[in-house]
């Protein structure tokens, strides 16, 4: 199934205020972090989408109303693809959780220079989406909201300033295992390669050269100590000579400093397991997981985006999910698969002007705000880009 949908050019980044704390990466810079060049993009942008299940199609449904109503006050236009079923739900109609169907619709999507743009999907599918198309690099923002500032669990305070990113490498380490179970033992066994753990923190040197300047390598020396030897070799060669600060954090005191000191981290780069870890729990300092999104990019710039919480199937058609962390990673699509960072920045400020009106999801409840379900709110979001003042006529890229 195809759409086409136009998105909105609006003035220049000269008369935007930056919103989106993560850094403004165009598809160039995605080749100055992985080492070779992107698939050109150019409009018709191609959005291959995967609504995924539980809440998924949900969250994925409000951040392509919100992509209309970008596309309802200027001229650029997407063409919107959908794919097939996945996770739990693909388990059940293929027996796997990544078809041979979608995985095709998604090589198609790579191929033309378009991205994904997907729902939560249980079982293993992230885990085989990442080691088929190669994506061996999740970046996950991590950037409070000042309009959220009272809405977490912490002290309003506690959120001032933080502006990082966590890198995971997602091809080796314990979640691209292999486990073997009998008479009531489990053995798993994992590996890491020196090229696994080379890309991706060179490519967290790169990030943190465009950033302040300050690479943080979490490890486990003790636990893992001939993994973390590997990792610490690796950090040290990819930063040598780069002007960068860089340290090296044990897991459990990354954890304990990502809650007690987050304006000191800048980058972290982890291993698959923890960068998951520090990502989600990221979601304390944003006021919710449901605020949590990031993308896993290949080196030849393919790219998935989608929240970093799950598919809380719980939730699932009670118009309660909060929509928020999908909208922001179809910003972050916008930003950097597509080059289009004032149209990034107009859904960003859309949200936040919602927010700073006191509309809220449950999640985000706080006293003397309107707590909405996922509908109203994205109705609200929707309605806050078509307020967006008219386009200049003629005005183009």
């Amino acid at each position: 199934m195809r759409h086409l949908l136009p998105v909105a050019w609006v003035p220049g980044e000269e008369d935007c205020e930056a919103l989106l704390y993560f850094p403004p990466m165009l598809p160039q810079v995605f080749s100055q972090l992985f080492g070779s060049s992107c698939p050109a993009s150019s409009p018709p942008f191609l959005i291959g989408v995967l609504p995924g299940e539980g809440v998924g199609p949900a969250v994925v449904d409000a951040a392509l109303e919100v992509l209309a109503a970008v596309g309802s006050v200027s001229g650029l236009a997407f063409e919107v693809r959908f794919g097939g079923a996945i996770g739990l739900d693909a388990i059940g109609q293929s027996g796997k959780p990544l078809s041979a169907e979608v995985s095709g619709f998604c090589r198609e999507v790579f191929a033309a220079g378009g991205a994904v743009l997907a729902g939560p999907g249980g079982g293993r599918f992230v885990y085989d989406m990442r080691r088929t198309f190669d994506l061996f690099c999740k970046l996950s923002p991590i950037h409070p909201f000042e309009e959220l500032r009272g809405a977490g669990r912490l002290r309003p305070e506690a959120g001032d300033g933080i502006d990082l990113v966590v890198m995971r490498e997602n091809l080796g380490g314990l979640y691209q295992g292999e486990s073997e179970s009998a008479d009531r033992r489990v053995v798993h066994t994992f590996s890491c390669s020196e090229e696994e753990a080379r890309r991706v923190l060179e490519a967290g040197v790169r990030l943190a050269r465009q950033r302040r300047g300050r690479l943080t390598v979490v490890v486990k020396d003790s636990g893992l100590p001939a993994l973390s030897a590997l990792w610490r070799e690796q950090a040290r060669a990819a930063a040598a000579g780069a002007g960068i600060e860089h340290a090296f954090l044990d897991i459990d005191y990354a954890v304990y400093q990502l809650i007690q000191n987050p304006r000191d981290l800048d980058v972290l780069v982890a291993p698959n397991c923890f960068g998951d870890i520090l990502a989600d729990l990221g979601g304390v300092l944003m006021g919710s997981r449901g605020l949590t999104y990031g993308v896993s990019v290949s080196a030849a710039g393919a790219a998935v985006y989608q929240t970093n919480h799950g598919a809380a199937y719980d939730l699932a058609g009670a118009d309660r999910a909060n929509p928020a962390g999908q909208i922001l990673s179809l910003a972050l699509m916008l930003r950097e698969s597509f080059g289009l960072a004032a149209e990034a920045d107009l859904v960003t400020e859309a949200l936040r002007r919602v927010w700073a009106g006191g509309w809220r999801t449950a999640d985000l409840g706080e006293p003397g705000c309107r707590v909405v379900g996922t509908r109203e709110l994205t109705r609200r979001v929707a309605e806050a880009v078509l307020s967006t003042a008219a386009v200049p006529a003629g005005r183009s890229r």
